[in-house]
């Protein structure tokens, strides 16, 4: 062989190698997958990448490329980065894109996400682990029956959303409103709950709810029209995903209709008032301990139950309900945690980030991995509490 032929071979193995150590190697594989954009899952994001930073298991130079959207074969772990935008297809593209690359882990934010990703893998007698954020429906949609009753490969967390607080939100408005409408999507079962809720709990308040379905986007020109012909004072919208955000706004404003989101943060987006789940950044910071914790071998997910939380406040839009032609009641100014005007909050609250806790505590990462550790310990699920929540499952089965 001649030098130059030998060092030609030297060359590409150099440039080969580093290939094969990647694919050899043990590092864990995560798949991020996500339903679609929006400021619910950012929050969520946000908080699972500082935790993985501060943690040490992404540098900076990675979490600037997740900043960025992309994936990373890393130091420490690779982290499959996948958006579904909104699509089922998609979705499914991504799941076995996950499963070429031999995932470990599935990171999954929205119930629609983790409904997806938890039917493609639960047949499979040795699952990827799946942990949600960001999923307010894991019950409903068969993911889990409760916290402890569930796959022993599932875990995650739940902002529970609590439409007893949500509903009185149109009185707070208009204590003198009889009828309210509301739109809803048939294919998610997180939606038809909801809208099923709201009816029930403002019958008990004396108002009126008349619910449209839609199916796609274009659908709510007419569902709008329909509220606006049967005298709904206000739209109410339970908890979905759909992508048509920006026309419900626009046709709420043509028919003077104040529009209430079940969710705080759906106030900066450009809804009239949102009310609900206050705390995503805290929900992705305990997705993030979970992971780490399964990581470092501190957290069998089996053994662990999912995390639940009610943390409710609410929040106004001056600038939508100006738009509408509608005066907002000093009752929600006086309650809002943050009033939304010419684009801005005086509560320091921003759009991309519409909560005032963004970012990990400060504390030694001594005291950080204490604190961590002792509240994944409390996460254990004792006989005592699957006995308890098994009888509670019993008693609603026979009801």
């Amino acid at each position: 062989m001649t030098k130059t032929a030998a060092l030609l071979l030297t060359l590409t193995w150099l440039l080969v190698a580093p290939v094969a150590t990647a694919q050899d190697d043990d590092k864990p594989t995560i798949a991020w997958m996500k339903w679609g954009d929006s400021s619910n899952v950012g929050l969520a994001e946000k908080a699972i990448l500082d935790v993985l930073e501060v943690y040490g298991f992404i540098n900076s130079d990675e979490r600037a490329l997740l900043d960025d959207e992309r994936s990373i074969e890393g130091e420490r772990i690779n982290i499959i980065y996948g958006d579904a935008l909104f699509s089922p297809l998609e979705a499914n593209v991504l799941i076995d894109e996950a499963f070429d690359k031999d995932v470990d882990v599935f990171i999954t934010f929205t119930t629609r996400m983790t409904q997806i990703v938890y039917y493609a893998i639960r047949e499979f007698i040795d699952p990827p682990k799946l942990i949600f954020t960001v999923t307010s429906g894991p019950y409903i949609t068969g993911v889990a029956q409760s916290s402890c009753i569930k796959p022993d490969f599932v875990t995650g967390t739940v902002p529970v959303t609590k439409y007893e607080d949500i509903v009185p939100l149109l009185l707070m408005q208009d204590p003198d409103m009889k009828v309210a409408g509301a739109i809803y999507s048939p294919q998610q079962r997180a939606s038809e709950v909801g809208v099923a809720r709201i009816t029930q709990i403002a019958e008990s308040l004396g108002l009126t709810i008349v619910a449209e379905p839609i199916f796609a986007t274009v659908d709510l020109y007419q569902a709008v029209a329909n509220l606006a012909d049967q005298g709904v004072e206000a739209i109410i919208i339970p908890i979905f995903t759909f992508q048509g955000f920006g026309l419900l706004l626009s046709l709420s404003h043509d028919y003077g209709l104040p529009v209430v989101f079940s969710a705080p943060q759906n106030a900066y987006r450009g809804g009239t008032i949102g009310g609900g789940f206050y705390g995503l950044y805290k929900q992705g910071v305990i997705a993030g301990n979970m992971l780490i914790g399964h990581l470092n071998g501190d957290l069998d997910i089996g053994t662990s139950s999912i995390y639940e939380s009610e943390d409710f406040a609410f929040a106004v839009n001056l600038d939508a309900a100006s738009l509408q032609d509608v005066e907002i009641s000093q009752t929600l100014l006086d309650g809002a945690a943050y009033i939304v005007e010419n684009g801005q909050s005086a509560q320091g609250v921003t759009r991309q980030y519409p909560e005032a806790e963004i970012n990990l505590p400060e504390m030694t990462f001594e005291e950080r991995r204490a604190a961590d550790l002792a509240f994944l310990a409390g996460l254990e699920c004792t006989p005592e509490r699957i006995a308890e929540q098994q009888a509670r499952l019993d008693a609603n089965s026979t009801s």
